[in-house]
């Protein structure tokens, strides 16, 4: 645990943790002396076509916090569940006491052109990315407004702030997360309740490292469909033309940051760590 502890005993509520940038929040929280209330769905969603995370990955992760000697909630819900996040954010009241901070992390995507797009495919994509962030803030708001404090971070997306072929679905989610932090920032001002946005680029993660995405790439799937040359053109993409995908730590890094007091007088906002992608 980190000697400065600048969450020591918070109570951080996190979504999607049983990997990827999810379980890259916890642990850093948990470095720094956080209470940790976790959950994911841990189950494959039909139309996404790349593995999503399992049972045994949340589990680690919790063990993980435990052998940190911090406390750790973690249980299998999914966050289109009103009624399950529900009982997980009272579960975690009583257990730990109100929550302070919460990052709406859970996320997911398929890939078609808009045309072809199944309504599965849109219903899915949408549900997580942008209902169940809408539901996670429902169901953790309430706990902040008598103390009149807390912090909200939302993961979006550098796909919040630009279109991109052949994830309609997921683009259209990630600017309703923007709609949804910069109302929920007017909302919650009076009760000096932060809520800002982080939009990362790619980041690696099982979300960027599967072969569907390498064959979006490529055009199709062929002796091209690689990482490597997946990778090649992100970087072109970038200002910074060698950071590939970035550590899911560097997002951690961003997400703590606006949770903290240095933090305090920005709400409202859409942080970009994007290697300078949203610039060109």
């Amino acid at each position: 645990m980190s000697t400065e502890a600048r969450f020591q005993d918070r109570i951080v509520f996190i979504t999607g943790a049983a990997r990827g940038q999810g379980r890259a929040h916890a642990l850093a929280f948990a470095r720094e002396g956080a209470q940790l209330v976790l959950c994911d769905a841990c189950h494959q969603y039909r139309s996404v076509p790349y593995p999503l995370a399992r049972p045994e990955e949340l589990a680690a992760v919790a063990r993980e916090i435990e052998d940190m000697g911090r406390p750790v909630i973690a249980e299998q819900v999914d966050v289109t569940d009103l009624a399950g996040m529900q009982a997980l954010a009272e579960h975690a009241q009583s257990a730990f006491g109100a929550i302070d901070i919460v990052v709406a992390n859970a996320g997911l995507y398929s890939f078609a052109s808009s045309w072809e797009m199944s309504e599965e495919q849109w219903d899915e994509t949408v549900a997580v990315c942008l209902k169940g962030v809408w539901i996670t803030c429902k169901v953790c708001i309430p706990q902040m407004l008598p103390r009149r404090s807390g912090k909200i971070i939302c993961i979006a997306s550098t796909a919040a702030q630009r279109g991109m072929a052949n994830l309609a679905h997921y683009v259209a989610a990630k600017h309703g997360v923007l709609g949804l932090v910069k109302t929920l920032a007017i909302e919650l001002a009076p009760y000096n309740i932060n809520v800002n946005a982080i939009c990362p680029t790619s980041v690696d993660t099982a979300m960027c490292r599967n072969q569907a995405i390498y064959d979006v790439f490529a055009g199709g799937p062929g002796p091209q469909a690689t990482y490597e040359h997946m990778l090649s053109l992100m970087n072109q993409l970038n200002l910074f033309p060698d950071r590939d995908l970035l550590p899911p730590e560097d997002i951690s890094a961003a997400v703590l940051w606006l949770a903290s007091h240095e933090a305090r007088h920005i709400t409202g906002a859409a942080l970009p760590v994007d290697a300078g992608y949203l610039t060109r």
